[in-house]
């Protein structure tokens, strides 16, 4: 199991969509209808001229970033030592490592763990690499030009039921043209597919989110 360097390991939309079923049925069960209750989803884009730079921008992500502050943010994230793992071990052990710790498997190691499976064997290296991607937003970042961007968004949109929208959240290794690019590309390109608002009514942020 190795990652792909250019590929997101973590295939968001399924869990998305799961998400999105499971809350349905909560809200079902409580008497709430499920199609007045949206989700507002926390993603990531990288978005430029052409599929080349945006590309170019995500590898930024991950240039400069040492393999010992992956360790720490890992042992930060679950509350685990990771520096006191083998040199190979499945994720169903390192599970097992992190909950007799009385640390928390959740977060990225669960995600693997759904994605690859609890018996998949992992050598330490990759799995730093892999930690490297989560720790940086690279494995979960959109990037491309604005309309590969905007398809890949109204893909989500459409498959999560219709309802909610974005979090445009930024990586603390971003570089500064990446929220400048929403505005000045993204957002246009939203506009002219009838996905994005040109004014706001509303006096109050509550009444601007729901309308």
């Amino acid at each position: 199991m190795r990652a792909s360097g250019g590929t997101p390991i973590l295939k968001a939309l399924p869990l998305m969509m799961q998400q999105r079923r499971d809350l349905d049925a909560a809200l079902r069960s409580e008497g709430r209808d499920p199609e007045r209750v949206g989700i507002l989803w926390s993603t990531r884009v990288i978005v430029a001229d052409t599929e080349a730079e945006a590309l170019a921008l995500r590898e930024s992500l991950i240039a400069d970033v040492p393999r010992e502050a992956v360790g720490v943010w890992l042992s930060h994230n679950t509350g685990f030592d990771m520096s006191t793992l083998p040199p190979r071990f499945t994720l169903a052990e390192l599970q097992e490592r992190i909950t007799a710790a009385n640390a928390s498997p959740v977060g990225f190691v669960g995600l693997l763990a759904k994605e690859y499976g609890d018996t998949a064997e992992i050598a330490l290296e990759d799995f730093f690499e892999y930690g490297l991607r989560a720790a940086t937003g690279y494995a979960i970042t959109i990037a491309g030009a604005p309309g590969r961007v905007a398809d890949r968004l109204e893909e989500m949109f459409l498959e999560t039921g219709e309802r909610g929208g974005f979090m445009m959240s930024i990586s603390q290794c971003s570089p500064r043209a990446i929220p400048f690019n929403l505005v000045t590309k993204l957002v246009p390109e939203l506009q002219r597919r009838g996905r994005y608002r040109t004014s706001y009514h509303g006096r109050t942020l509550r009444e601007n989110l729901a309308s």
